[in-house]
């Protein structure tokens, strides 16, 4: 064994050959660090992809706006022809006011034809109450049947059926604002009746309560429009990539192209804000550690200082004394990491498979079970800028050692 590792050794343990006290405060700041900001980084990530996978469910990853004057059906070939795209579908979109029960609600319609829709989605596919429960997007109360959706049958969120009272077989009137007929008494509002057919959950209230499902040309017979699709949805093999399919598309293509990222621009900036925080404010307990490690070191040269000018008398240089204190300093910050990855680890895996924290009643529409993602980038940043700094924390107190005089140091 190298002589510098042996005495770091001897220097780690105390006086009853195992850690030494201020060695173990050390050593516990660094794993409760690099656990806790794992395991906040894991939930942040649950939490996002629950939340983005849930926008779309009634969201394309790219709606391209399609123009008065193109060809739909030669815009649709065009799209297909990219690799990136996996499916695309044609819809119309128009913001309508619900009239229902005295209650006026403003309303984003989308137009669809129903057997395409459900081909590649399954908001509107028929699912058990038990399923909504588990956390499943779907039809939740009704039926899909099509026949009754082309005469005048829609689709709302369980948000807009709950908070204004509106449940299957309900009749109520969609007004146009931005459309109307001219009569000899004036203008007056393009208005069409449609009945509730279903109620689905994408479990997003904000999404269940703006956006309604009507049949295209129910859609495109109130608002008297030229084109019966207004706007073409566009769905990828990787939604991370979207803003990069936007750019190419945009590239050849003289519409106007949106990403899911910019429609959803500030639930997605909060989440990302929100994740950066919280990696912030818990990477002040490694911080707090590694002060708490220099202090140890510190205390730690201090308290051996006759015992350094006796090495030194006897051979050692003062790189080999610096060396002592370096092992130290990296066997603290290796075993502090590791096993703050491994307690991360262990209880993610344990929440994962038996649930022992459950979420509040009020976001349980949301998150029934608690979020985990763990992601292996998250683990090697974590653990390479926790091992980094533990072991800068150490320089300043190993550097100390330079300006120490033997002699001095057997005499004090």
């Amino acid at each position: 064994m190298n002589k510098c590792t042996f005495i770091s050794r001897r220097y780690l343990k105390g006086k009853k050959s195992r850690l030494a006290g201020s060695h173990w405060l050390s050593l516990f700041g660094i794993i409760i660090g690099v656990s806790a900001l794992l395991i906040i980084l894991s939930v942040m990530n649950g939490m996002r992809e629950v939340v983005i996978e849930r926008i779309l469910s009634s969201t394309a990853e790219l709606e391209i706006q399609i123009n008065q004057d193109d060809n739909v059906h030669e815009l649709i070939t065009n799209v297909q022809n990219y690799d990136f795209v996996e499916y695309t579908n044609p819809i119309a979109e128009e913001d309508l006011v619900i009239l229902s029960k005295n209650e006026t609600i403003l309303t984003k319609f989308i137009g669809i034809d129903l057997i395409n829709f459900s081909k590649n989605n399954n908001l509107l596919t028929k699912r058990d109450f038990k399923d909504y429960i588990s956390n499943q997007p779907g039809l939740i109360y009704g039926h899909n049947n099509p026949e009754y959706f082309s005469k005048n049958g829609a689709f709302i969120g369980h948000e807009l059926s709950r908070k204004f009272s509106l449940n299957i077989g309900d009749e109520f009137t969609a007004i146009s604002l931005s459309k109307s007929n001219y009569t000899s008494i004036g203008q007056i509002p393009l208005t069409s009746k449609f009945i509730v057919q279903g109620i689905y959950s994408n479990l997003i209230p904000e999404l269940e309560l703006s956006i309604v499902y009507v049949s295209d040309a129910n859609l495109q017979k109130l608002t008297k429009s030229k084109q019966i699709y207004n706007k073409l949805e566009v769905f990828s093999k990787d939604f991370s990539k979207a803003n990069i399919y936007k750019k190419e598309l945009s590239a050849s293509l003289n519409n106007n192209i949106t990403s899911w990222s910019d429609k959803n621009s500030n639930l997605y900036d909060a989440q990302k804000l929100e994740k950066n925080i919280m990696s912030f404010v818990l990477s002040l307990i490694i911080i707090l550690s590694a002060f708490n490690l220099s202090g140890s070191f510190l205390k730690k040269v201090s308290n051996k200082k006759k015992e350094l000018g006796i090495l030194a008398t006897i051979g050692y240089s003062k790189k080999d004394i610096m060396k002592i204190f370096l092992y130290q300093g990296l066997c603290l910050a290796f075993f502090g990491v590791l096993l703050g990855n491994l307690l991360a680890y262990l209880l993610l895996a344990i929440q994962l498979e038996f649930n022992l924290i459950s979420m509040p009643s009020n976001i349980i529409h949301i998150f029934p079970n608690l979020p985990i993602s763990m992601q292996a980038s998250d683990f090697i940043l974590v653990s390479f800028f926790s091992f980094i700094f533990s072991l800068i924390s150490c320089l300043f107190p190993i550097y100390r050692i330079k300006n120490l005089n033997p002699i001095d140091l057997i005499k004090e």
